[in-house]
């Protein structure tokens, strides 16, 4: 709020939390925060939900911004853009890549490209670190590996995912990696898409850890503090 003039009443999210109908929606502008998630769920909704839903889907949005665009093509998520009649549609991410073909569908679902900054750029203009990557591949353990292979002939891919993700020596090599740069003096950002595993692995490492668990003014002051 503090870069805007809008009455903070008028600002309204859709989320498992917080549903508030929008107020005199068909006079009085407003602004929307949602999720994918929320936006795309084709199961059954609260009350409260499905009347701001509806809401949503009545109302004509005069701008729809969509972060991490590259996300949307997917099946379950490209219903937003459906979902909301926008008169326009601006997408944002850092990384324009997918693993499938489904990026093409971006061109339909929102637009064409109309500005990508040179990441070379902003690494010589000093808002980007140096950057060097380095992959490091780590076997399975055996006993992983074993299970793994099991577990290959059938329809347990949530299985594979949880024994690849937690393999040991991957663990092993990410710890080490940590305590290397720290001794060194880097600051270390470690990212996982496995919320059970970070926050173990974080617990027992006696590191902070940031999830959707953690409220917003404890994920403030740890960005703080790595920050400064």
């Amino acid at each position: 709020l503090q870069f805007t003039s809008i009455a903070p009443e008028d600002i309204y999210m859709l989320t498992a939390d917080h549903k508030r109908p929008i107020e005199d929606c068909e006079r009085r502008a407003c602004v929307l925060i949602s999720t994918y998630s929320m936006l795309g769920y084709a199961g059954n909704r609260s009350g409260e939900a499905q009347l701001l839903l509806s809401q949503i889907q009545q109302l004509e949005w005069g701008l729809m911004v969509v972060d991490e665009v590259q996300v949307m093509p997917a099946r379950t998520f490209r219903t937003v853009a459906t979902t909301v009649k926008a008169h326009c549609s601006l997408g944002l991410t850092a990384t324009l890549v997918r693993e499938d073909n489904l990026i093409h569908d971006l061109h339909w679902l929102i637009g064409p490209k109309l500005y990508e900054a040179s990441w070379q750029q902003l690494q010589d203009d000093g808002f980007l670190a140096k950057v060097r990557c380095v992959e490091v591949w780590c076997e399975m353990s055996g006993a992983f590996f074993a299970e793994y292979l099991d577990a290959m002939g059938g329809r347990e891919g949530h299985l594979r995912r949880a024994l690849w993700t937690c393999n040991p020596n991957k663990l092993i090599a990410c710890e080490y990696l940590i305590r290397f740069h720290e001794h060194r003096g880097d600051k270390t950002i470690v990212f996982s898409d496995n919320i059970f595993l970070l926050e173990d692995f974080a617990k027992r490492l006696g590191r902070y850890y940031i999830s959707g668990k953690v409220e917003m003014r404890e994920r403030m002051q740890i960005l703080s503090s790595f920050q400064n």
